[in-house]
């Protein structure tokens, strides 16, 4: 099963982007997520260019990103590191911590 369809399992909304010109392209035209998910080795752009764009759109700096990867060597530092093959009960439980974080006050799910 897909890693989106365990999250909207969850009850999580799920966009996906299938390449880092994608992620850009979503980013640029909708409100910021509230976490991102960011494999490293996607077609096209790569996942170091979009942590790059990330970085220089004050709007997306708060947006809480975690690397999954099955090249861990080439993540960079400062962002928590998935492996894959992946466990989905950690990764989880970052998305949760972080959509937490992310909803304001008094509101619910």
């Amino acid at each position: 099963m897909l890693l989106c369809e365990l999250f909207r399992r969850e009850g999580f909304r799920v966009d996906v982007a299938t390449d880092g010109a994608a992620a850009i392209l979503f980013l640029e035209q909708h409100d910021p997520p509230s976490v991102i998910l960011l494999d490293l080795l996607m077609p096209g752009i790569l996942g170091s260019s979009v942590l790059s764009y990330l970085g220089s759109k004050p709007s997306l700096e708060n947006v809480p990103v975690a690397i999954v990867s099955s090249s861990p060597h080439l993540a960079p530092g400062g962002y928590p590191l998935f492996r894959k093959p992946l466990k989905f009960a950690p990764l989880l439980e970052f998305v949760r911590r972080a959509c937490d974080v992310a909803r304001p006050v008094g509101a619910t799910s």
